[in-house]
């Protein structure tokens, strides 16, 4: 017999929305941004999946992330690390650098 807590129930139905430029997909709180977006097709640089390197730091331009751990790599203002990031609310990001 499979139990299902309630908590796990939860986090299943927790979807943000994320646009980027003229597209937008529905994401997870289940899983990094980086891997959500590879499978709607929008492939990003990276290098370690794990906040090390910040070559797959983009833009965000509002909404809010948040890090299941504290990433190693320098996240600059306004920016967020893909690979570890976990979207909380609806967000907007570019592929930019200032």
């Amino acid at each position: 017999m499979t139990s299902i807590s309630k908590q796990d129930s939860l986090s299943k139905d927790l979807v943000h929305r994320v646009l980027l430029g003229k597209k937008q997909f529905l994401v997870t709180e289940d899983e990094p941004l980086l891997p959500q977006l590879e499978r709607a097709g929008i492939h990003i640089e990276y290098q370690c999946r794990e906040g090390y390197c910040s070559s797959c730091s983009i833009k965000l331009l509002w909404g809010q992330v948040e890090y299941p751990f504290e990433p190693l790599a320098w996240v600059h203002s306004g920016y967020m690390l893909a690979c570890c990031a976990i979207v909380k609310s609806d967000i907007e990001i570019a592929f930019f650098h200032d």
